[in-house]
């Protein structure tokens, strides 16, 4: 099992690796959050943070690149999913800063 879960980290990295250095050398406005690749190397789940249709219309060819580089017997299918969570860190912060000044307007009408 341990086996299985340390060949699983090691196909992650590699595929973010050539994920993030396709994304490098056409100038994407992108990151890769995290790869997540099936036990049984069927789909591989790639989130990114923006630039989804590109990438997605580059799956065919990532999906051969990784082929080419990485020795598995079955190459899993790309999916990309936009992550929002950089997207929603942001949203919470201006959330924050609008109640603590508003918390400050109130405190000095109060005195």
């Amino acid at each position: 099992m341990e086996k299985q879960n340390i060949k699983l980290q090691r196909i992650n990295s590699d595929i973010y690796r050539i994920i993030a250095e396709f994304i490098g050398e056409r100038v994407l406005r992108a990151d890769v959050v995290d790869v997540k690749t099936g036990a049984d190397l069927s789909e591989c789940k790639i989130f990114v943070t923006s630039e989804l249709e590109v990438l997605e219309k580059s799956a065919s060819y990532l999906r051969s690149e990784i082929a080419k580089r990485l020795n598995l017997k079955h190459t899993p299918k790309l999916r990309f999913i936009l992550d929002k969570g950089r997207e929603n860190a942001a949203r919470v912060e201006e959330l924050l800063d609008v109640i603590a000044r508003s918390e400050v307007t109130r405190q000095s009408s109060d005195k």
